[in-house]
């Protein structure tokens, strides 16, 4: 309902890092959506956070694995930096 993916597609933006707060619903749908919207999703697990902890760590690994790239910030800043 929003402007965002006509946005993110006119700046030519295929690939989408999905950060923030909570696994539990938000980061799940951001991920969801994007997916269905056909962009790639990259998910630094060390940027996601949910309650209860080993809950988030289970839906990353059994559910947003699948549909997204896992990686660390830490791997994440080494691919940008070359």
């Amino acid at each position: 309902g929003t402007d965002l993916d006509p946005v993110l597609r006119n700046l030519g933006i295929r690939t989408i890092v999905a950060t923030g707060v909570s696994v539990n619903i938000a980061v799940s749908n951001l991920v969801m959506d994007a997916v269905n919207l056909g962009y790639s999703v990259v998910l630094p697990r060390d940027a996601v956070c949910g309650i209860p902890r080993e809950y988030a760590d289970a839906v990353i690994d059994n559910t947003l694995a699948l549909l997204a790239a896992v990686v660390t910030t830490d791997d994440l800043i080494s691919i940008w930096k070359g």
